[in-house]
């Protein structure tokens, strides 16, 4: 899924709850693709779905989040972020098209390097462009992208009506 493919989900679900926090469920559904910023170093295809795509990284962040919420914030902010990240990675499991590190993400690592997908969406050929070759890459992502236009609906819909609500 792409980043924005993320952030809408964690959008619609975050609208979707009470007592939680917008900004740090948007964030947690976004931050484990902050391994894009290595998207043109030649080791990038081994890092990516592992070092920010497991529990450990979302834990991590979603107890420093909780450490240095504003106080009266600190669970809300925590258990947002993490609810985020593990909407992250559930996702990313199940919508994997680059087989050339492993279907899925490394879950457990650094525990374990086995991927984890319980079932993928994708039909991935090991002939399929890595991230090695971007442009052939991205292009892989536009029918996924499909998956994502309900959660575009969806926020666009959200945010009309609460612009309607504060009037």
């Amino acid at each position: 899924m792409t980043p924005i493919g993320h952030l809408t989900v964690s959008y619609v679900t975050g609208k979707s709850f009470r007592n939680i926090s917008l900004t740090a469920i948007i964030i947690g559904g976004v931050l484990p693709d902050i391994d894009f910023l290595f998207l043109f170093f030649d080791w990038f295809n081994q890092v990516h779905r592992v070092v920010t795509h497991n529990i450990f990284f979302i834990l991590l962040v979603a107890l420093l989040t909780a450490a240095f919420a504003a106080k009266g914030k600190k669970q809300v902010a925590g258990y947002s972020l993490f609810l985020g990240g593990m909407l992250h990675l559930m996702i990313d499991s199940v919508m994997d098209n680059n087989p050339s590190n492993g279907i899925g993400i490394a879950l457990l690592w650094p525990l374990s390097d086995n991927f984890f997908s319980p079932f993928n969406l994708f039909h991935a050929s090991l002939n399929s462009p890595g991230w090695s070759e971007p442009s052939a890459m991205l292009r892989t992502l536009i029918p996924g992208m499909l998956y994502e236009v309900p959660f575009y609906l969806m926020s666009v819909f959200l945010l009309l009506k609460q612009k309607r609500n504060d009037r």
